[in-house]
């Protein structure tokens, strides 16, 4: 099982991704710093040199083969999760959280360090370009798993927030999960499912629905989870891509 961070840009995915590590006890893994300890450059001069499509390409081979790992909070660049190819990726190999902030609040976390990104760099409005490229991903940012504004929050809060959020995922009903994957994703391909230790107690088409549907069958004192089982294209493509 990875826990994989996913989000804009000057969300925090880096800091809390390094604080859930250590508390985790797993790796942190920057997708980002990967690429750019391959291509020998950073992520800019690979986007000034060679253009955001070689850059994606970078990305997916190595969202490829760091997913082959596991017990690893992974942080990603905020237009990883856009490419389906991607998700897929992601998504098998454990919960996404995606974290979100106000446009506002993103800009001035990005601001002192506004040339080292491709996206804002040569903009005259880049609180307008940020607005903008947050609504073209909103559909996408939404498909995770869990989503956290950590608008106005310390690290610190953020990290504590989000450990009361994933709880549920990091616990037996994982397991149970791994051992039964083939079954579920026949099964409850494309839906979220909610685990009570060692059973599907309920499933939705969205995490909600699913928690919904599980209120009145909930045993007590069990652990619990909810899942997103892939449809099995996606599950083959994510096992076997590359």
């Amino acid at each position: 099982m990875n826990v994989i961070l996913t989000g804009f840009m000057g969300t925090g995915k880096t800091a809390v991704g390094k604080r859930l590590a250590k508390r985790l006890g797993w790796r942190f893994v920057d997708v980002d710093e990967l690429i750019e300890a391959s291509a020998k450059k950073s992520v800019a001069a690979v986007f000034a040199q060679h253009g955001e499509q070689v850059f994606r390409r970078l990305e997916r081979r190595m969202i490829r083969q760091v997913t082959r790992g596991s017990e690893q909070v992974i942080a990603t660049g905020g237009g990883a999760f856009i490419d389906e190819r991607n998700r897929a990726c992601l998504r098998v190999s454990g919960p996404v959280i995606c974290l979100t902030a106000r446009p506002r609040a993103i800009l001035a976390r990005v601001k002192p360090r506004l040339e080292a990104r491709p996206l804002l760099r040569g903009h005259d409005d880049p609180l307008r370009r940020i607005r903008a490229l947050l609504r073209q991903r909103a559909g996408d940012y939404a498909k995770a798993d869990l989503t956290l504004d950590t608008s106005g929050l310390s690290v610190d809060e953020v990290l504590e927030r989000l450990w009361e959020k994933l709880s549920p995922y990091v616990c037996r009903s994982w397991r149970y999960l791994l051992e039964h994957s083939k079954t579920l994703t026949q099964r409850y391909g494309g839906k979220y499912i909610v685990v009570a230790d060692d059973r599907v107690v309920a499933c939705g088409d969205t995490q909600l629905q699913a928690y919904q549907n599980a209120a009145q069958r909930l045993p007590q004192k069990r652990e619990t989870g909810i899942y997103y089982i892939p449809l099995p294209e996606e599950s083959l493509t994510a096992l076997h891509a590359g």
